[in-house]
């Protein structure tokens, strides 16, 4: 077994070793005879160029014997031509039978073929050698000067040549450093290789401009330049028709001949595109070549095959080359399909349509060899979430490459922030970069808006970079092979399109825009049959019903979802048919119920919300309840004769009276009667002041205006202190917002709004601002409860307490409330009357305080609770004698009417503090404002600040500093133009303090309080500004915008850096 096993062990080795030789051996013989054939083709080179010196030497004594042996110069002339002749290299024979054959005429060609040809250049002995070497700008910058260095020495080597730089300028576009390097390299190469090396440049007439701006030696080391210009549409036809007859060696036949109309058409649709950077001219046409072929490939494979008859490979037919007819075209287009089939878009169908008739009246126009309709493929896409922008522009972009006006056709999706750098000359390049990608394609710019980078000094210099390239690089021409769509909401487009490079409006059709419509009832219906059938679900009538319903409501919140909205409610809806299974309350498989979509569904098909039901705690509502009631019934009765609910009920109201009287509660309460009717997203209150829609400086008041109501859209804003609106120029600027807002599309009937305050302000407000008037129509009345409401009241709030009570199995006796005496319930009314009497009685939310300070008074440890009648007098007592004790012994009231009030008052270098005191409110909330103004006896003084003194940084004289720019020097005038006014406004309200009636006085102590916390903050802001001495002048500091500018100009901290400094 040992011996078989060595002699296998021998074998292998024999075998091994007889394959390897053998392997030896074919590399040895490969490398051999590659090595013969190196030396073959150098011998041959060595010898052509021998050959070719020799004949060159020739020519060349040759032709110096002949000039000096003539002395005629005709007779010279007549000496060379022939010679000339002789000596046509291949290209310039070429070009000479193009000129005979085609008739093909070119200046430049002619100048070119007799100048600087390799080949004449050789022939001519201009050069020895005839090495050519052909790079491009780029390529040479990045091998640097080195690498130039080691390609002229491979021309020189071979006896001299020509160096072809092509696109040279990309040496002079700073993308790579080392290209200005290799221009002053060249530029002494240039000069030294004289008569050895010829150097040919070329490039885009554009681009070469810069070029040659690097050196001014440049123009004098290639004083020849040829311009090529564009061919025109014969000679395009010319080139076609050439190529044609040399792909096909002249056996291709064309429908109507390769003069007639179709092969002109094809050509005049190339040279549409003539003048604009990166025509491709001859290339373009071997393009349009390709594309005829493969339309008749594509004809050819659809053609029957039944006859028996061979379809003809050498013959271009109409479609072919122009090709089918545009409505031929969208028979069998699945893109235009699909968008016809799509939910809604009406109004965008349309406009695609009208596209469409306009790419068959040019098809027509062509054939009848008339100048097309021109149009741009650019689109602007306004719409809401989920309405379909981004699908449809898919489709949009097959549809232009079905018809042959787009070269690809594809999709290319970006947002906003894909075009933006993160420093300077980032955004250019970027932006340019993402449009020559998508040349041929459809380039989809979602959320463009946010490519507005703000005006004046705050604008964003990156964002604007990038419009500015899109207008240079986007061209609005008809034969443009690209399409750009820009995406984004109505409002903020409208506003880019507004305040950016002009030249954006012109590269896009602004005003037709394919505008999104939100989906109607009837859309939403189909979107939800179509999701519900594709993800394998039904739903009963009644749910579809509630489904909708849901989706109606929503639609009136800011940037309705639409399709996305639908998706959203099938997957809460899904979720609690899943809970429903779960729980073993599955009524049928795969079947979604109305509660699955809403929980309380059944509003839409109940009865009206009961209004008095809703209102049955409340005293003194019933002019509400019948104000809400005739609203339900106008509801009900128009939506029988169908026409629009929304044109006919109110939506904006006014509220006046005092605090406490309900307002937010009745607020709240007619939120809910709307939501129930359909009108309302959610029964929701948003509250807010007055002051805070009050900007503080230019364009700040619009913007906060705006964001409130949107934040609010579907729900009910309560604006409190709305007299507020009626002081100041900010203040107006906010009151004339809403009033233009109530009327707009986006906020009319989707919203309720009620402006709240005391009557006389409220009607002072009407008096500044007429327009209120019509635009909030409704008024309601809230008036302080009465004594013996006031009453019933407490009577009703401790009543809730002893249910509370009752169901924690303790009992509480109000007996004295519920069957009062008639003396009790005498000196209860005697003491509400004087308590109502007093200046800041809150009403009911008084009274609710009181109903808890008789609660705390009882014995909640005792075996049997009972409210007596000495807690009741006790807590109302008490809360009279706190009223009483913290009231201000005023002067006899003098009557002043509003214009007096708030009239201009002189200003003095300095104020008296004046010592004030004012009621304090029991409400927490005011408790929490005043509350650092309150002495330890428990009233409330209040003393002010007085203004700066003339000798503060304020009364210095200021001179502008200088490099400050006239658009910083007059916004820091309007800034400081706003702080004097403020001031003003602060001294008025401090001189008609002293003469005001006792309900006047709390509203001007309520502003002079938060006047005097705004002055004291800046006082300190101003205090570490000055200490920081940042200013070297000692300017006081302005506050604008986004931080403080001294009084000069030239300095500026941002609110960032100033909050860093206070901590």
């Amino acid at each position: 077994m040992e011996k078989k096993r060595q002699e296998q062990q021998d074998k292998y080795r024999r075998e091994l070793k007889e394959i390897e030789d053998e392997l030896d051996h074919h590399r040895r013989q490969m490398k051999y005879n590659q090595e013969e054939e190196d030396q073959a083709k150098e011998l041959a080179q060595k010898k052509a160029q021998l050959k070719s010196l020799k004949e060159t030497k020739a020519r060349i004594a040759a032709a110096k014997s002949a000039e000096a042996k003539s002395e005629n110069p005709s007779e010279k002339l007549q000496d060379r031509k022939p010679a000339s002749s002789d000596i046509f290299g291949p290209s310039a024979q070429e070009w000479e039978d193009m000129k005979r054959d085609t008739g093909a005429c070119n200046d430049a060609l002619d100048e070119l073929m007799d100048l600087i040809g390799l080949e004449f250049l050789t022939t001519l002995g201009a050069i020895a050698g005839d090495c050519f070497e052909e790079t491009t700008g780029s390529k040479l910058a990045n091998m640097g000067v080195k690498g130039c260095e080691d390609v002229l020495e491979k021309i020189k080597d071979n006896g001299g040549g020509v160096f072809f730089i092509d696109e040279a300028y990309q040496l002079s576009s700073g993308n790579s450093p080392g290209g200005k390097a290799v221009l002053d390299f060249l530029l002494a190469e240039v000069e030294n290789l004289r008569g050895k090396v010829a150097f040919v440049l070329a490039g885009y007439s554009k681009q070469m401009e810069s070029f040659f701006a690097h050196n001014p030696g440049f123009p004098s080391r290639f004083p020849i330049t040829m311009n090529f210009e564009d061919y025109t549409d014969d000679e395009l036809q010319q080139i076609l028709k050439r190529q044609i007859n040399r792909t096909f060696e002249n056996k291709m036949e064309v429908e109507d001949g390769l003069d007639g109309l179709y092969v002109r058409i094809a050509s005049r649709r190339v040279g549409r595109a003539r003048g604009k950077e990166g025509f491709g001219n001859a290339r373009a046409i071997e393009n349009v070549l390709a594309n005829i072929r493969k339309r008749q490939a594509t004809r050819i494979r659809r053609e029957p095959r039944s006859s028996g008859k061979e379809p003809n490979d050498f013959f271009f037919t109409k479609e072919d080359i122009i090709g089918p007819e545009p409505s031929l075209s969208l028979q069998n287009c699945n893109a235009w399909q699909k968008l016809n089939k799509m939910v809604g878009l009406r109004e965008v169908k349309e406009q695609v349509k009208i596209l469409l008739d306009s790419i068959k009246t040019n098809y027509q126009r062509e054939l009848d060899e008339e100048p097309p309709i021109q149009f741009t493929l650019n689109r602007v896409f306004l719409g809401s979430p989920g309405t379909g922008k981004t699908t449809v522009a898919k489709l949009y972009g097959e549809i232009l490459a079905n018809l042959g006006l787009l070269s690809n056709g594809e999709v290319v999706l970006k947002t906003y922030a894909d075009f933006i750098g993160a420093h300077l000359g980032q955004s250019e390049s970027q932006t340019k970069g993402i449009l020559a990608a998508t040349i041929g394609k459809v380039l989809v710019i979602d959320e463009a808006y946010g490519l507005y980078g703000g005006k004046g000094s705050t604008s964003d210099p990156y964002r604007t970079a990038a419009i500015d390239t899109i207008v240079a690089d986007v061209q609005n021409v008809p034969g443009d092979d690209r399409c750009v769509i820009l995406i984004g909401y109505q409002e903020q487009m409208d506003e880019m399109f507004q305040n950016v490079n002009p030249g954006l409006s012109r590269r896009f059709s602004v005003d037709t825009p394919f505008v999104f419509e939100d989906f109607d009832d009837d859309a939403l219906r189909e979107v939800l049959d179509y999701k519900l059938k594709a993800s394998g679900f039904t739903a009963t009538g009644e749910g579809k019903t509630a489904a909708l319903d849901v989706l109606i409501r929503e639609r009136n919140r800011a940037n309705f979802g639409n399709g996305g909205a639908v998706e959203n409610l099938l997957s809460k809806a899904k979720a609690s048919y899943q809970k429903r299974l779960s729980a073993g309350k599955m009524k049928k498989k795969n079947q979604i119920e109305a509660e699955d979509f809403d929980e309380d569904f059944d509003r839409s098909t109940r009865k009206d919300t009961n209004v008095r039901q809703l209102f049955q705690d409340d005293i003194g509502r019933e002019d509400i309840i019948e104000k809400l009631e005739h609203i339900q019934q106008q509801v009900r009765q128009l939506k029988a004769l169908g026409l629009d609910v929304k044109e006919e009920i109110p939506f904006n109201f006014l509220f006046r009276g005092p605090p406490g009287t309900g307002k937010t509660t009745t607020a709240r309460k007619m939120g809910k009667v709307y939501y129930d009717m359909g009108f309302l997203d959610k029964a929701r209150v948003e509250e807010c002041s007055a002051t805070d829609l009050i900007g503080e400086y230019v364009g700040q008041t619009g913007p906060k205006v705006q964001k409130v109501l949107e934040k609010s859209l579907g729900r009910v804003l309560l604006i409190d202190e709305a007299y507020r609106f009626a002081d100041g120029k900010f203040a107006k600027e906010a009151i004339d917002e809403i009033v233009d807002c109530v009327t707009k599309p986006k906020y009319q009937g989707k919203l309720i709004i009620i402006l709240a305050g005391y009557e006389h302000d409220i009607n002072r407000l009407l008096s500044v601002n007429p327009g209120l008037t019509s635009r909030f129509p409704e008024t309601i009345d809230f008036k302080p409860l009465k004594p013996d409401a006031c009453f019933r009241l407490l009577a009703d709030l401790l009543r809730k307490r002893k249910v509370e009570l009752e169901s924690k199995g303790r009992d509480l006796d109000i007996g004295c409330l519920e069957c009062p005496s008639a003396l009790f319930l005498s000196r209860c009314t005697a003491t509400l009357k004087s308590l109502t009497a007093v200046e800041g009685w809150a009403s009911a939310r008084d009274v609710k305080q009181l109903a808890r300070n008789v609660f705390h008074a009882i014995d909640l440890k005792a075996e049997a609770l009972k409210v007596e009648e000495k807690h009741v007098l006790q807590a109302l007592n008490q809360m009279l004698k706190d009223r009483q004790s913290k009231m201000v012994k005023s002067a006899p009231p003098i009557f002043h009417d509003c214009e007096a009030d708030f009239s201009p008052t002189p200003s003095a270098p300095s104020v008296p503090a004046l010592s004030i005191r004012t009621n304090t409110n029991i409400e927490a909330q005011q408790n929490t404002n005043e509350g650092d103004l309150t002495d330890e006896d428990g009233s409330s003084e209040w003393t002010p600040v007085s203004p700066e003194s003339p000798g503060s940084s304020r009364s210095r004289k200021v001179v502008r500093d200088a490099g400050v720019s006239d658009e910083i020097w007059e916004q820091l005038q309007k800034d400081q133009a706003e702080e004097e006014r403020r001031d003003a406004e602060y001294r008025k309200l401090k001189e008609a303090q002293k003469h005001a009636t006792d309900e006047a006085r709390e509203k001007i102590v309520r502003e002079l309080i938060e006047e005097e916390e705004r002055r004291k903050k800046e006082a300190e802001k101003q205090a570490k500004l000055m200490a920081l001495g940042t200013c070297p002048m000692g300017y006081h500091w302005i506050k604008q915008a986004d931080g403080y500018r001294c009084a000069g100009g030239s300095h500026w901290l941002s609110n960032e850096e100033i909050e860093k400094h206070m901590q």
